[in-house]
């Protein structure tokens, strides 16, 4: 056996620290932001609050305000600083403050504010969860995705190609199989139930969990698996003579079933028992065909960097001896590190701006009508796409940012919606569709509903062509009962 040595030439990509800073508040909410902040401050004494008179800055910024006037669509950016050019710690003269203040503040702070309280624990906790878990990076970047896809109810509806090919968009590239296999460990975690992609699948995976099964317990797995629509239909008749049960077996399997949670995300808000306040992050004002989007900030002073440790670091930097030089390390170390995390907010607050003006731009018709069926179809990669930016990027900044409208408060994501073609070539949003869904149901005649055949006919008739499973999951995401269910008895 020979030894050799050879030489290889090997290309990687790792994150810089301001990079890490930066996704690290990307996703926060206001409120999160807020105590990030003071966090950081409490590690880092080079940080400090500009607590200078910012009256001056404010009637600049009216003045502002009131050119911005003749423009049909406003964006009120607040003042997101200049670029830095930090070249020299040593020398002061060299140092200008303004270049590493974070103003987060506009005229409309205290107009624009709104608090209101909403459960935030189920993804972070979910990510936690998944953290402590022995599997590759990678396995963790992609739960991370996965978990960011649930809906509010803590389901995964999408499909897995789907998801994979705006993974790999983004990312590195993934199969399907490697998103089944983290699904997989996603469907372990705290609520049972979270990640099925449908009511049969999470009531199913809390039965499989419990360590200790009845013989209720079976009776009800082998009903959920192979007489969920017959359940649905209240046609017990026919489930008990398929599956040889008596009444009392029946009934306490029915009783089995009955103790399962069908909103798993919803048992994290229960169980926590704490809530947490919510600022929305953009206020939306609309006058006629006007539509205006103001950026609500922080209500924290502007940052910059203490300026007595740039004194510091001036004078110990010229000192020979080794403390000092030790000394000089630790404070340039603080220093440069405050200047990150400054610019990593300023980053933060020109992404969010980037990406609200393009979702605003493309749902003007909904911000004015407030009606979801005016929601157009737009997906992520679409707004990535105009900013420049990627997928993973987009979707940190919408999965928790709220937009203040008239109609009330709106979660970022819920302004991207699937988009269906009719038959007249035409794109509408799932929103338009289950918003005639909803007017067939009100419609029909009660003594005879619509089955979902029919609805399916009916809205062919409207030019839009839609599968049959498709119009049940609709329906039971609008929370509409099945035909049997709907079916009322005429005296």
């Amino acid at each position: 056996m020979s030894l050799t040595q050879s030489q290889t030439q090997k290309l990687t990509q790792k994150l810089t620290h301001q990079q890490i800073q930066l996704i690290n508040i990307l996703g926060l909410p206001t409120i999160a932001l807020e105590q990030h902040i003071a966090n950081e401050m409490a590690v880092n004494p080079a940080l400090e609050y500009d607590t200078v008179d910012q009256d001056a800055e404010k009637d600049e910024q009216d003045g502002e305000d009131e050119t911005s006037e003749e423009k049909e669509d406003v964006i009120s950016e607040g003042k997101l600083g200049e670029d830095y050019d930090y070249k020299d710690y040593m020398d002061r003269d060299a140092l200008d403050d303004y270049k590493y203040e974070a103003n987060n503040h506009t005229k409309d702070d205290e107009k624009r504010e709104q608090i209101f309280l909403e459960d935030h624990d189920f993804t972070v906790s979910l990510i936690s969860q998944l953290e402590l878990r022995s599997i590759s990076e990678k396995q963790k970047q992609i739960g991370e995705y996965l978990i960011k896809t649930l809906d509010d109810d803590g389901y995964l509806r999408r499909d897995l190609a789907d998801i994979a090919d705006e993974y790999s968009f983004v990312n590195e590239p993934v199969t399907e199989d490697e998103l089944a296999t983290v699904l997989s460990i996603i469907k372990t975690l705290d609520p049972v139930g979270i990640g099925a992609k449908d009511l049969r699948e999470c009531l199913l995976l809390q039965l499989n969990h419990k360590t200790e099964k009845t013989r209720d317990t079976f009776h009800a797995i082998k009903i959920l698996e192979t007489h969920m629509e017959e359940l649905s239909a209240r046609n017990f008749i026919s489930i008990k003579r398929a599956l040889k049960l008596d009444d009392e077996d029946f009934q306490d399997a029915l009783a089995e079933i009955k103790k399962l949670n069908p909103v798993p995300a919803g048992s994290t808000a229960e169980s926590s028992g704490k809530a947490t306040s919510i600022v929305p992050d953009f206020t939306v004002l609309v006058e006629g065909e006007k539509v205006e989007l103001y950026i609500n900030n922080a209500k924290h002073p502007p940052l910059k960097i203490n300026e007595e440790y740039v004194e510091m670091l001036s004078t110990y930097s010229k000192a020979k001896d080794k403390g000092s030089k030790d000394a000089a390390t630790f404070i340039k170390s603080k220093v440069e590190s405050a200047k990150w995390f400054i610019d990593a907010l300023q980053q933060r607050e020109s992404l969010m701006i980037k990406v609200a003006r393009a979702i605003v731009s493309h749902q003007k018709k909904f911000f004015i009508t407030g009606d979801e069926a005016d929601l157009k179809p737009l997906i992520l990669k679409t707004i990535a796409q105009e900013i420049d930016s990627d997928i993973s990027t987009v979707s940190r900044i919408v999965i928790s940012k709220y937009i203040q409208t008239s109609s009330g408060n709106i979660l970022m994501k819920k302004l991207f919606t699937e988009g269906l073609s009719t038959t007249n070539g035409e794109m509408v949003s799932t929103n338009e569709i289950k918003k005639v869904l909803r007017e067939c149901v009100n419609n029909e005649d009660k003594s005879n509903p619509l089955s979902d055949e029919q609805i399916v006919k009916l809205l062919m008739l409207k030019t839009y062509t839609i599968a049959r499973r498709t119009v049940a999951k609709y329906r039971e995401e609008l929370n509409i009962p099945s035909k049997n269910f709907r079916k009322e008895l005429r005296a």
